[in-house]
């Protein structure tokens, strides 16, 4: 239960302070956040919290370049150990759409740096992830 609590407080504390750049309660704001809660759902391996975060449309491109509609990333999501901490985001908004960029660390079972985007669209006034695209950040050649 205690690394749980950690993941939990850890998720927390970095969503405070990567949501500061923007003004408190802008929908940049709010979609960090969903974020931070679609990165806890899967660490958790959630995928009713998960599924709902994902429009039933979702494209996603894994970090392995593996092309996923929402029934195959939902069939492969389990708990794990790992925690992730996300940073340098960037969120575009386009009216009922909106680009968000950022960077993840991920430490535990799989240790990696990677970059990801999100299409995020407003649906029936809920934002949803319509297409997400993870690329691995490499260590710089020796």
């Amino acid at each position: 239960m205690k690394p749980f609590f950690f993941a939990v407080v850890l998720v927390l504390a970095i969503s405070s302070v990567a949501a500061g750049q923007y003004k408190k309660g802008s929908v940049e704001e709010q979609l960090i956040q969903l974020d931070k809660a679609w990165t806890f759902a899967e660490l958790k391996g959630d995928k009713k919290a998960a599924g709902a975060i994902v429009a039933d449309d979702y494209v996603g491109t894994t970090q392995q370049g593996n092309v996923e509609n929402k029934e195959q990333y939902l069939a492969q999501l389990a708990p794990n150990a790992d925690m992730v901490r996300s940073d340098d985001y960037k969120v575009r908004v386009f009216g009922n759409t909106a680009i968000m960029t950022h960077r993840g660390t991920v430490e535990g079972v799989r240790n990696i740096k990677f970059r990801s985007t999100h299409i995020w669209m407003k649906r029936g006034g809920k934002w949803l992830i319509v297409a997400h695209h993870g690329s691995q950040i490499l260590p710089p050649p020796e």
